[in-house]
């Protein structure tokens, strides 16, 4: 099974080591901050000096910016490559667009909560999800299946 990671540069650490436990397992995986011989990784730092530098761009021109082409291709490549997108919570948009893509492309699709799913905190189109954890356990379990489960027994995995 093929899995790319989606989530935010802020879980970048968090991210690597979901891939190696699913490596370890046994998985391919693709981690959008893990650059290789194959894979381009993009950050903003890469396009302004300072943060407060991309304040002066708006969608349209940050992505007509050749960089910015590459690292869109480069993400695109892997989502393709994929047969599951594991989405990392908390993430941004960029995350749910590549979830939404992959579902649409017929994927699986994991919503993956380390840290739970806070109160207050939800959306009706996570229903599109093949399936919503705080644990890893049950993203291996899940995988190990080839995304397959009683709904009646995963709740206590």
């Amino acid at each position: 099974m093929k899995i790319y990671l989606a989530s935010s540069w802020k879980n970048a650490e968090l991210v690597r080591e979901i891939a190696r436990q699913l490596e370890r397992y046994g998985f391919e995986v693709d981690a959008f901050c893990r650059a290789t011989n194959e894979r381009y990784s993009f950050h903003w730092s890469e396009f302004v000096d300072d943060e407060k530098d991309l304040l002066k761009y708006d969608a349209t021109s940050f992505l007509s910016d050749s960089r910015v082409q590459k690292a869109f291709q480069e993400d695109k490549h892997w989502l393709d490559w994929s047969d599951t997108v594991i989405m990392v919570q908390p993430c941004g948009n960029s995350a749910h667009l590549e979830a939404g893509y992959a579902k649409g492309q017929g994927k699986l699709l994991i919503i993956f909560a380390p840290n739970g799913f806070p109160k207050g905190e939800f959306d009706v189109m996570y229903g599109f999800a093949d399936l919503l954890t705080d644990s890893i356990t049950t993203v291996k379990t899940f995988l190990g299946r080839g995304g397959r489960y009683d709904k009646t027994k995963m709740s206590s995995m």
